[in-house]
C-alpha cells in the first residue's frame, strides 16, 4: 500500500492515490477494530467529537469500515506475523477509512513496515495518552480531503485502455519518485524535522532530502526543477542521485560543503548537455547540531526562513546562480546559529502561492514568512497538518498550480 498522500514520521503526504472517501460530515465515525473492547484512552481521545463503533477485523473487511472516516485497528497477532498484516492492509485499500494502527510497545518489525507504507494509515504505540491520539485522529481527518480529491481524480484518468495504461504508468512513475524521498525523518540530538509534499500532478518538479552524515551533522535540501510533469520529475531522479553531500576515503570521510555541493551539481547537470535546456533553483544546507550552526548555500532559490524561538523573523540571505546553465559556476557558502525553540523552513515558491490568501500582499520577500508566522505557535507535526488542510480547503479538487514542497527545521527547547 505504498502510495498516497499521508502522514509518516514527520511527514505529510497529500500527494498520492489510493481511496475513495465521503466528505466529512460533522460528527465523523471512529470504528474501533479489536477483539478487545474500546480502551478509555481512545474514548477519551474522540472526546465527542467521533461517533465511535466497534467491531471485529473481519466486519470492516466486509462493509462496516467502508463508510467509517477512521478505523482504529488493534492487529492482534498480526503483529508477529508480516503476510496477515500486509493482508490486512491490503483490504484497507478496499475501504474508505483512514487507518490508526495501535501496536504494542514491542512490535518494532511491524511499526518499520506500516510505517515504510506511507499512504493512508498512522500507527502509534496503543497505550498511548489520548492528547498523542487525539492528534492522530485529527491528522486522519485531514488527509480524508486529499484522498478524495485523488482518488476521483484517477478514476476520472482515461476511459479507454490507452487511458488506463497511461494512468498506470504515471502512478508507476510516482511511486518511483516517492522511493526516492527520505522514508524516516532522522533525529539528531534536539533536531526534529517535518515536510509537506504535493506534486502539482502524478509527479513533481520538487525534491526534498534529509540525511544523516555523521553522529553530529544533518545535511538537508529542497530543489525545484524548472516545469512540471514527468520531464521535470526525471530531472529530480537525476539530481537526487548526482548530488554530492560526502566523500568517504577508506576510513574517513569529508563532509562537502554546500556551496562546493551545488557547483559539482551545476557542473553535472551542464555535463549531460540535457534536452530541453532543463535546470533548476534550490537550497542546501548543513546543520552542525552541537554547535547549532548552519552553513548554507543557495541557488536562485527563494530565501529560507527562520522563526525564532522569541518569534522574530529573519531571511537566510545570499544568492547564487540558477543549477545546470553555466558550467563554472561559484556558489556561496553562508552561516547562522540556531537557538532552542528556533524553525528554519526551505520551500519552493509554490508553497509560498499556494497558501497566500486572496488578496493578500506582504510585499517582496516577505510573503513566506508572513504565512508562516500565522501557525508559528503550534507544534510541529499540528503546524505542517493545518497547512496541508488550507491547502484542501483552498483547491477541493483540483490541483495547485504549482508543485508544493516545505521542510522544516526545529531545535525543540
Amino acid at each position: 500500500m505504498r502510495g498516497v498522500g499521508g502522514a509518516r514520521a514527520q511527514h505529510i503526504r497529500t500527494d498520492r492515490k489510493l481511496f475513495e472517501v465521503k466528505l466529512l460530515s460533522d460528527n465523523p465515525t471512529l470504528l474501533w477494530l479489536s477483539d478487545r473492547p474500546v480502551p478509555p484512552n481512545v474514548f477519551r481521545a474522540a472526546g465527542g467529537k467521533w461517533r465511535v463503533e466497534s467491531g471485529r477485523c473481519e466486519q470492516w473487511l466486509a462493509e462496516a469500515g467502508r463508510e467509517a472516516t477512521l478505523a482504529v485497528v488493534q492487529p492482534e497477532g498480526a503483529c508477529e506475523d508480516p503476510a496477515l498484516l500486509m493482508e490486512l492492509v491490503a483490504k484497507l485499500e478496499e475501504s474508505n477509512s483512514v487507518a490508526v494502527f495501535m501496536l504494542p510497545a514491542d512490535a518494532g518489525a511491524a511499526h518499520d513496515l506500516l510505517t515504510s507504507m506511507g499512504g493512508a494509515l498512522l500507527c502509534v504505540r496503543e497505550d498511548a495518552d489520548s492528547e498523542e491520539l487525539a492528534a492522530k485522529f485529527s491528522a486522519a481527518k485531514a488527509l480524508q480531503p486529499a484522498i478524495l480529491r485523488l482518488r476521483k481524480e484517477a478514476d476520472g484518468d482515461g476511459s479507454g485502455a490507452g487511458g488506463k495504461e497511461i494512468s498506470r504508468e504515471l502512478r508507476l512513475a510516482a511511486r518511483l519518485q516517492q522511493d526516492f524521498l527520505p522514508r524516516r525523518l532522522p533525529e539528531v540530538g534536539a533536531v526534529r524535522f517535518g515536510a509537506l509534499f504535493r506534486p502539482a500532478s502524478w509527479v513533481s518538479g520538487d525534491i526534498y532530502d534529509i540525511m544523516r552524515l555523521d553522529e553530529t551533522h544533518v545535511g538537508f535540501y529542497v530543489i525545484d526543477s524548472v516545469g512540471h510533469g514527468v520531464p521535470a520529475a526525471l530531472m529530480t531522479m537525476f539530481i537526487r542521485r548526482a548530488l554530492q553531500t560526502k566523500r568517504i576515503n577508506g576510513s574517513e570521510y569529508h563532509i562537502v560543503p554546500p556551496d562546493q555541493t551545488l557547483a559539482e551539481l551545476n557542473a553535472d547537470i551542464c555535463s549531460e548537455d540535457l534536452s530541453g535546456g532543463q535546470f533548476c533553483t534550490g537550497v542546501y544546507c548543513v546543520l552542525d547540531s552541537e554547535s547549532m550552526e548552519l552553513t548554507y548555500s543557495r541557488a536562485g532559490h527563494p530565501e529560507p526562513v527562520i522563526i525564532r524561538g522569541d518569534g522574530s523573523t529573519e531571511l537566510l540571505e545570499g544568492d547564487g546562480p540558477l543549477v545546470g546553465v553555466f558550467p563554472d559556476c561559484v556558489y556561496e557558502s553562508r552561516g547562522v546559529r540556531l537557538g532552542a525553540g528556533d524553525r528554519v523552513f526551505l520551500y519552493t515558491d509554490g508553497a509560498e502561492e499556494a497558501l497566500k490568501r486572496p488578496g493578500e500582499d506582504f510585499g517582496h520577500g516577505r510573503t513566506f514568512p508572513c504565512i508562516v508566522q500565522q501557525y508559528a505557535g503550534m507544534p510541529r507535526e499540528q503546524m505542517l497538518l493545518e497547512m496541508s488542510a488550507s491547502l484542501d480547503i483552498k483547491y477541493g479538487l483540483g490541483h495547485p498550480e504549482d508543485d508544493i514542497t516545505i521542510v522544516m527545521m526545529e531545535v525543540e527547547r
